[in-house]
């Protein structure tokens, strides 16, 4: 028999008719996120059997000469040999199990009853981890234009240092206001009359009348 020259076939090409039986597919089930345990899942395969089966192509009979060593002919002879003889099988109440592949019989209504292989993956789960990069840049938009996550960082940041500083300018402004308070008092002294305006007043002269008893 062939079984394991065809299940290379059915793997590289992902279909395989066999007549009288069917057509062979191989489904592929996509890759899934498991966040509990914070992995990738890698795709795992699974073969169906759909119950139409269309004559295999001239280029199957040239790939399955090469694998078996044989003429293409031999080969056509071959594979219809193997299709009969499993169908016989299978009409007679036996159980194929095909490894890879499946297991075969026949259903109690004279089909072909196929229960697949456990699906199976060809490559190992990955982990899944965030990874945070810190100085990573990324365009950001600001109005009509656009500056880098690095830029506006910067830019913010010199905004920040900006506004911290005017604390020190009231500062300034409260040491020269003391500065000067200290002086004055220091040169005119502490008295209400340093304080007061010290400038004689003189009462100005009455005008003379410019009027005439009648």
């Amino acid at each position: 028999m062939m079984y394991a020259e065809l299940y290379q076939y059915l793997i590289q090409y992902k279909q395989l008719p066999v007549p009288g039986i069917g057509t062979f597919l191989v489904e592929r089930i996509p890759a899934a996120i498991n966040f509990p345990e914070r992995k990738i899942e890698p795709p795992v395969y699974g073969v169906s059997l759909q119950p139409v089966s269309n004559s295999p192509s001239k280029s199957f009979f040239i790939w399955l000469g090469a694998a078996l060593q044989v003429s293409d002919r031999e080969a056509v002879i071959r594979y219809n040999d193997f299709a009969f003889d499993l169908k016989s099988q299978l009409s007679g109440g036996d159980i194929v199990n095909w490894n890879g592949v499946g297991q075969l019989s026949k259903g109690l209504a004279g089909d072909i009853k196929f229960i697949p292989q456990e699906k199976r993956s060809l490559e190992s789960s990955v982990k899944a981890e965030k990874v945070m990069r810190e100085k990573a840049e990324h365009m950001v938009r600001v109005g009509e234009d656009e500056k880098t996550s690095a830029e506006m960082t910067e830019l913010l940041s010199h905004t920040d240092e900006k506004k911290s500083y005017w604390w020190a300018y009231a500062l300034i402004v409260i040491v020269l206001s003391v500065m000067f308070i200290g002086w004055y008092f220091s040169e005119n002294g502490i008295s209400m009359s340093s304080t007061s305006n010290s400038r004689k007043l003189v009462p100005a002269e009455v005008p003379k009348a410019t009027y005439k008893a009648l």
